[in-house]
Formats: C-alpha cells, structure tokens, sequence
C-alpha cells in the first residue's frame, strides 16, 4: 500500500510538473488570451496581445478579426521594466470584440519575427435577453404616387425612429435614397423632434424628397437605409453588448408614361392645379368686381397664384401679362413656397398704374395643363378687369410723361442814366479780381475734395444692405416699389406677426404706394411706413425660432 501511495504522489508531480511546463510554454514572450472565451452573441469581450519586446502598432493585421467578430478601435502601449539592473520591455494590444454568429468562433494565431500566439476558440449562445435591430431602429417612407410623366414628381416621405439613447448609438450612418434615372432631391430640411410610441419616448427625424421623371421607362426608388451599433447593458452588473442595427430599405417601382405626342404649348404635368387672383384698389381694399372706377396715376394691385401638384418650382412656366399701352406695369419675381402637403405655390404680383382717361381692358391669364389623373388637356383661366378712368384731380402728367413746352418770358432793362458808370466799371473790377482769388484758391483745393468725394462716394457704395430689415428700409428710402415689394415678402418669412400687425402692415403700404404711384408727390416719402416697419422689427426679434442639431441628414 505504502509503493502505490508513493507511486501515485510520484506521478501526481510529474504531471503538475508537465503542466506548469505547458502553461509557461503557453505563454512565453508571445500569448494572447481573452476576458472570457463562453460569450453570449454581440457580448463585449477583450482580447490581449502581449509579446515580451518592443514592435510597432502595425505589426499585427487585426482585420482577420472582422469576419467573424465585431472590432473595436485596437488600444497599443509599450513599457519598460529595470529590476536589479535587468532591462525588459513589452508591447501589448487590447482589443474589444463582439461575436457576430453563435457556435463556435476561433481567433487565429498572430505572427510576429517568426513567433506565433496559439489561436482561441470562443464558445458562443444565442442571448435571448437581448434586442432586435428593429426594436431599437425602424424607417418609415410612403411614396405620394408610383405612374408619372416626364418633369412630373412624386414626393418621398421619411420618417426615422430611434428608440434608445443617441448617446449608446456607435458609428451610425443614413444612406439617403437612392433611384437611378430620374431626379432625387431633398424638399425639405430635416425635422429632429422627440415623440413618445407607445409609452417609450423616442427620437424621430421626418423629411421629405422629391423624386423627378426625366424620360419614360420603369425605374426602381430605395429608401433610406440606417446603419451603426448600439452599446447594450453594462451597469448593474449587466454584461455589455454591441448590438448591430440594420434596416432592410423598401424599394417602391415607378412607371413613367412618354409625352403625349399631340399636346400643344408648355409642357405641364400634374395631378392638380389651382389658378386664382386678387386684385387690390389704392387703398389695399380687395376687388369682388369685373370693372372698377380709377383715376389717371392710380395704383392697382394684382396678385396671381398658381398651386401645382407634383411639379419642382423650377419646371414651371413663366405667367406672362400682355397689358396695354394705356397702361403702366411693374411686376415682381415670382414668389414660391412649399405647402404642407407638397404642393408648391407661385405668386406673382404685378402692379398697374393707368396712363390715360377712357376704358381699359386688362386682359384674362390662361395656363394650359395636362392632367396625369385623366390623361387629358385642361384649361386654367383667370379673368381680366375693366377699368373705367377718369382724369386726376391736380391734371398733371405722370412721370416719363413730357410735359409741354411753355415759352420763356423775356425782360427788357433799358438804362437812362449812365451817370453810375464810373461805379459799375469799379464794382466790375472788383469782382474781376475776386473770381481770380477764388479761381486760383480753387485749383490748388480741387484735387482734395475730389479725392474726399472719391472715399465718402466709394464708402457708401461699399455699404449694401446684409439683412431682409435693411433691404426693406433701403428700397422704402430710394422710393423703389419693385424692391420694396420684394424686400417686404422676404422680411415677413423671418417674423410672425399678429393679426392685427398685419392689418396695420397692409394699411400702411398701401398708402405707400398710392402716395409713390399717384401723380401728386406730396406725402411719398414713406417715413410711416419706415416706422411701422422699424416697431415691428423691434417687437417681433424675440419671436424668432433658434435652430437645433440634428442626426446625419437622411
């Protein structure tokens, strides 16, 4: 009994002996090992590289690692060690991994001047606990309508939903949409907000595309595709976990008809299109009437919308106005903007000022359309306006008007007396030698003040207008009323104004151009409406919306 004790203690060391010598033999000066080699899936894990000498970062290809696992940014350090007067370095790497698929993974071997690591195999479940992509991440798109004709559009709404904190979210990217063959662009800018689904508050970012026919055929439209990782867990003792989001984009198949080959005048297709007017007296008051009563220099307003379906600003006709020589016209920009539900919106505004007494026929706008619904030409209509003028009150011609020629009157000085001639002759003299001074004190000033009219001239050039507010209060001192129609329009998107400053608004530019348009130039100066506009800046600057930040755009 005693040989068998002694036999089996015998053997027992030999084999610890075999052991510590496998596991010295295991690391050695080059090793890798890993925090845990049982994971469950997108569980964080480490693994370390060590190798007793001092190399560079790059001597280690880790993207071997990428097929199987998901790899977070390699961390490299050196380090030197003097005990007793013996000198050691090492180099190590540390990097964070997440296994992709479950069963069981292998880290390969690392090679470095001929030494190699032994390779690792990690044991990996499947973790029922953990989230879906499309628990955290979903994208949302709705296409306004799949059969178009060339230059028509269809509108693309997207809307992306995040349901976790955008703090945990990692390398996350949008692929915007895509369609080959037709025109893609944005049609409005991206709304980040927070919304609470279903009890969970989440973030949301909305934006609408337009999608443009160029030439018949099928063509095939991808939404926007989300992708990144989210950091899962890790507090509470929780074990963390990169969870990687990907959403599956949805395709949508348009269908674009050809041209109709009989279709006559400016190729417009849409579903719908709305054309409406307004007309305006002097006074700002809207005219229900087929024929209204002026005088020689009135001002009278007319304002043309047209409201289209499916088309880009940009491919829209110009609405052309062929007024009569009896009158004078000037007309602004066309106006766009974009509706909420997609429509866009022209406005043109023209205003008409009667040169001569009589009737006058403002003529009717026509605009023709092809309806893609029905598949026919239409017809969109407008009517004109009668205007019966009667001659102004002051009977004075408008500007650009020649006025007629009076004769000079002349006067006849006949001298009786030439006894102050003596006199005259002096005072002739004296004035003689006056313009010399002056003539000479002038030559020699002359160059300076040409050169300080040169700067305070090339100063005020200089001095344009860098707001929509100073745009405005320029065009109302020059007395321009094109500018300042234009310049009123696009100050009036930056404020919101209530009801009752847009009344007062209104008011006080139609004085303004009765008074600018009419013959008479009293009162045309435009200082109240100058005031009211410089109140209305001021009381309204803190109305006005700060932006905010946004995820990448989609």
């Amino acid at each position: 009994m005693k040989r068998i004790t002694h036999t089996l203690s015998l053997y027992c060391s030999v084999l610890l002996l075999s052991l510590f010598s496998l596991t010295a033999s295991a690391k050695g000066d080059f090793y890798a090992t890993v925090s845990s080699n049982k994971v469950v899936q997108n569980e964080v894990f480490q693994l370390t590289v060590t190798i007793n000498s001092r190399v560079s970062s790059d001597d280690i290809d880790f993207s071997v690692l990428q097929k199987d696992f998901q790899m977070g940014q390699p961390n490299f350090g050196t380090s030197t060690n003097i005990i007793n007067g013996d000198r050691s370095e090492q180099s190590q790497w540390t990097i964070p991994l997440a296994a992709k698929e479950t069963g069981i993974l292998r880290i390969p071997r690392f090679t470095i001047n001929g030494q190699h690591t032994q390779s690792i195999a990690i044991q990996v479940t499947k973790d029922r606990d953990a989230p879906n992509s499309k628990d955290i991440v979903e994208v949302h798109s709705h296409l306004s309508q799949t059969t178009l004709y060339p230059s028509e559009s269809a509108q693309l709404k997207v809307r992306l939903i995040v349901k976790a904190d955008l703090r945990r979210l990692q390398n996350q990217t949008i692929e915007p949409p895509k369609v080959d063959g037709m025109e893609l662009h944005p049609a409005s800018d991206p709304d980040q907000h927070q919304e609470v689904v279903n009890g969970i508050q989440v973030t949301v970012v909305d934006q609408n595309f337009r999608v443009t026919a160029t030439k018949p055929g099928t063509f095939t439209l991808r939404e926007p595709q989300f992708e990144g990782s989210l950091v899962y867990g890790g507090s509470y003792g929780n074990r963390t976990r990169l969870i990687p989001l990907n959403t599956t984009p949805k395709t949508y198949t348009l269908h674009v008809k050809p041209k109709p080959k009989d279709y006559q005048g400016a190729w417009l297709p849409t579903s719908k299109l709305q054309l409406t007017q307004r007309w305006q007296d002097p006074a700002g008051h809207t005219i229900k009437r087929d024929s209204v009563k002026l005088k020689v220099g009135d001002s009278l307003t007319r304002t043309i919308s047209m409201q289209v379906a499916g088309i880009d600003k940009s491919r829209l006709p110009d609405i052309k106005i062929d007024n009569p020589d009896s009158v004078r016209s000037y007309s602004e920009k066309p106006h766009f903007s974009t509706l909420d539900n997609g429509d866009v919106l022209m406005t043109v505004k023209q205003v008409v000022i009667p040169r001569q007494t009589g009737t006058i026929s403002l003529p009717d706008i026509r605009v023709n359309w092809w309806n893609s619904t029905t598949n026919q030409e239409k017809l969109s209509r407008v009517a004109g306006l009668t205007l019966q003028v009667s001659p102004s009150d002051d009977n004075q011609p408008l500007a650009n008007d020649t006025p007629p020629a009076s004769p000079e009157k002349t006067t006849v000085i006949t001298k009786t007396d030439a006894g102050f001639w003596p006199y005259l002759t002096i005072g002739f003299a004296v004035l003689w030698l006056l313009t010399l001074l002056l003539a000479f004190y002038w030559k020699r000033s002359a160059p300076r003040l040409h050169r300080d009219t040169s700067e305070k001239t090339a100063k005020v050039d200089n001095e344009q207008p860098t707001t929509p507010f100073e745009a405005l209060k320029a065009a109302i001192l020059q007395q321009d009323g094109i500018a300042v129609n234009q310049a009123l329009t696009q100050w009036q998107q930056d404020l919101s104004l209530s009801p009752d400053e847009q009344t007062q608004l209104a008011q006080a530019k139609a004085h303004y151009d009765e008074a600018l348009y009419s013959e008479s130039t009293k009162d045309n100066d435009g200082e109240s409406l100058l005031q009211l506009v410089k109140r209305l800046e001021k009381a309204t600057k803190k109305r006005r919306k700060p932006t905010k930040e946004s995820l990448p755009p989609l």
